[in-house]
């Protein structure tokens, strides 16, 4: 379906104008007739036609003053001149307007059909690309997802509403102004992809697996962040990149809970045997790049098992959760406290001495003995200490550090052993 073509014809005249409406008549679908600027700015307001076709020369208002006035309504507004050869003085205001076309009089109709055509091509390509839009758009709030397009230089050329609502804008020129670059909105946080370099940051995320395509941005709205799996399609006739934002905040909230979960002891609230499992091998790949070395403290309950079956499981429980809330007091947050399993933990001391873990094992001994727990029972602990050597696998390291523990716990307990080598307790 085409556009229906309104053409304004300004002539004082009669004859000409007379003359000349008939083929305009036929190359539009309505004609609207004036006689002079006056009269055509009064109709261009009210009806705003395509095509504006005005002699230059008039009383009360010229075509020149009325053109401007237009121009100041609608830059983009279509307009053709007609003058005759005493009119060139008109020539430099007309051709500073960038209007659209001069015919001389007597017209040729040849000439001013062929000039009314190639505008209506121009006008039916513009509601063409408007039809289009709308129909993207309309298109586009139809997804729930944030969808922008952006050009071969990779700048965004379209949003859907969705993606403006978010960052409560009107309009893609507001956002722009606002940020030179999309990855600009993009914010830190657990698993979320942030760009190095936010001019390049399409190429970065390419190289990140499938399901770990995942940005956050805060809602504008909501003050919020919300976590986004961020899809591409890359048009390579036009050169154009669709980006599609879907959001995954629950899954996300999810997923960071199931891994809480998998991660926490359910008694005590501290981390388990298979989170201290990944940070002993991550402190062991970043002791041998940086030359430095750690510690393990392992630690457990004197004769724990007495005090289930005198005071019953529960009391076992509580002892077992104070006992984490005393240590934790005691080291520092750097440090990695884990339940091994039953009553034995484990501590990773980062950039630690043998001598400084030695004291620390030690001062937690003394807190432990002197704390008052459940109904209160005194409780002891024993433990082992062992430094990092740069040979360590983490099999040889949990053995010695296990080692160490036994030599306390055979050396009397309520005690701190430090690893002595070759596996075997030195009696005290």
């Amino acid at each position: 379906m085409s556009k229906d073509i309104t053409i304004l014809y300004v002539e004082d005249e009669e004859d000409v104008q007379e003359n000349t409406k008939r083929p305009l008549i036929y190359l539009c679908d309505r004609i609207l007739l004036a006689k002079d600027g006056a009269e055509g700015l009064e109709l261009y307001k009210k009806h705003v036609p395509d095509i504006v076709v005005s002699d230059i020369n008039m009383p009360i208002m010229n075509g020149i003053e009325m053109a401007k006035k237009i121009k100041q309504i609608n830059q983009e507004q279509y307009i053709v001149f007609t003058t005759a050869h005493n009119e060139s003085s008109y020539f430099i205001e007309a051709i500073e307007m960038q209007v659209d076309g001069y015919i001389l009089k007597p017209i040729d109709y040849d000439i001013l059909e062929e000039k009314i055509k190639k505008i209506k091509q121009q006008i039916e390509l513009k509601y063409r690309l408007k039809e289009q839009e709308i129909l993207t758009n309309e298109i586009a709030k139809l997804q729930e997802n944030l969808l922008v397009v952006l050009d071969k230089d990779r700048n965004m050329i379209f949003s859907n509403d969705n993606f403006l609502n978010f960052f409560e804008l009107s309009t893609l020129d507001k956002f722009r102004k606002k940020h030179n670059c999309l990855a600009n909105v993009f914010v830190e946080n657990e698993d979320s992809f942030v760009a190095n370099d936010t001019q390049d940051w399409i190429e970065q995320i390419k190289g990140v697996e499938e399901h770990k395509k995942i940005v956050t941005m805060i809602n504008t709205a909501l003050l919020t962040p919300q976590t986004f799996l961020v899809s591409y399609k890359f048009i390579k006739k036009t050169a154009h990149t669709i980006l599609s934002f879907t959001e995954i905040t629950q899954i996300s909230i999810e997923k960071r809970e199931f891994k809480t979960k998998a991660f926490r002891d359910e008694l005590t609230s501290i981390y388990n045997r298979a989170f201290f499992n990944q940070e002993l091998t991550k402190q062991i790949n970043l002791s041998v790049e940086e030359n430095k070395t750690f510690c393990l403290i392992m630690f457990d309950v004197d004769k724990f098992k007495n005090f289930n079956d005198t005071y019953g499981h529960q009391v076992g429980d509580k002892i077992l959760k104070m006992l984490v809330k005393e240590v934790k007091q005691n080291i520092r947050i750097t440090d990695t406290l884990a339940r091994w399993g039953g009553e034995e933990f484990i501590i990773i001391l980062p950039e630690t001495s043998l001598t400084i873990a030695k004291d620390i094992a030690e001062k937690l001994r003394v807190s432990i003995q002197t704390y008052k727990f459940v109904n209160d029972l005194s409780v002891t602990c024993s433990f082992g200490v062992y430094e990092f050597e740069k040979n360590d696998t983490e099999e040889s390291i949990v053995k010695r550090i296990d080692t160490a523990l036994y030599c306390a716990k055979e050396n009397g307990r309520n005690r701190v052993e430090v690893y002595q080598g070759d596996g075997i307790c030195k009696k005290k």
